[in-house]
């Protein structure tokens, strides 16, 4: 396996916005309507390295954020799905992208979200990829999974033990590229490597969900641990659109060409659609 790319990808721009808890670190791609993409934790930008070629070969601006404390954006004062969901919001509202769609991926579905929940202006359309939907007791069972080890292992057997446990308990279609870059990334968080993890369980989506008034596509992929909580969306929110895929948490990653299906078919459903209406508004 060649070393993957992490840092500058073939045609795009990165830069820096302000947001709430400094620097926001955001990659760009492509032209027309925003597509603002939320990793999962804890992972960053780089999750869409595959993605973000077909949004914008498809005729839409591509944007991944790199959520605070995670890629090379600045770490918030504390961590929280809610904190997360406002620095997607300062991106949008910094480029000027609003509406924009917003698709959120496991964890970054919650901060999705939230901002469409809280701030439908900002938020043309919504897509939950394999967003956690858990009950109180569901969450409260989750509080204190992922313990955080900061040590250095002197003779380098930390970067090994996550790249075994990557392997145990991952998505078993991730290559080995792809797990490379995880457990990159992983370490690249340095001390908040595991803040989006533990925010999770702490956040109450069941409240969220009845507030989001924009479109909204619920992604379910058949062996994710989380594939139980689109049934659940599905069943809260029936006006809401619905695919189903046939792997796990990381076929954004490893079986792009599938994934893209149902995404692109609902992008345009809403995003160019309502891009024709504004250019026909402003020429009227």
């Amino acid at each position: 396996m060649t070393l993957p790319i992490l840092t500058a990808l073939p045609g795009e721009r990165r830069g820096y916005v302000d947001g709430p808890d400094g620097q926001l670190h955001y990659r760009s791609m492509g032209e027309g309507p925003a597509v603002v993409l939320v990793h999962q934790a804890p992972w960053s930008s780089i999750q869409f390295r595959h993605a973000m070629p077909l949004i914008a070969q498809a005729g839409y601006r591509a944007v991944a954020i790199d959520l605070p404390g995670h890629g090379m954006s600045d770490p918030p004062a504390a961590p929280s799905i809610e904190a997360y969901a406002a620095a997607t919001g300062a991106l949008i509202d910094a480029l000027g992208l609003a509406p924009a769609v917003v698709l959120g991926h496991r964890g970054g579905g919650l901060a999705a979200g939230r901002l469409a929940a809280d701030r439908p202006d900002l938020v043309r359309a919504l897509i939950l990829d394999n967003a956690p939907f858990m009950s109180a007791e569901d969450r409260a069972a989750r509080i204190g999974r992922f313990p955080d080890n900061q040590e250095i292992a002197p003779d380098g057997s930390h970067i090994a033990e996550r790249w075994n446990w990557v392997r145990r308990v991952g998505d078993k279609d991730w290559s080995d590229e792809t797990v490379h870059i995880s457990v990159i990334t992983y370490f690249l968080h340095g001390p908040w490597k595991e803040h989006g993890h533990s925010v999770i369980p702490l956040f109450d989506f069941q409240a969220d969900v009845p507030r989001i008034s924009v479109p909204t596509l619920i992604i379910g992929s058949r062996t994710d641990a989380v594939f139980p909580s689109a049934a659940r969306l599905r069943e809260a929110r029936p006006d809401w659109a619905y695919a189903e895929l046939p792997g796990g948490p990381g076929m954004v990653l490893d079986r792009i060409a599938e994934w893209w299906v149902p995404v692109e078919r609902f992008l345009d459903g809403v995003a160019k659609t309502a891009h024709s209406a504004t250019i026909a508004d402003s020429e009227s």
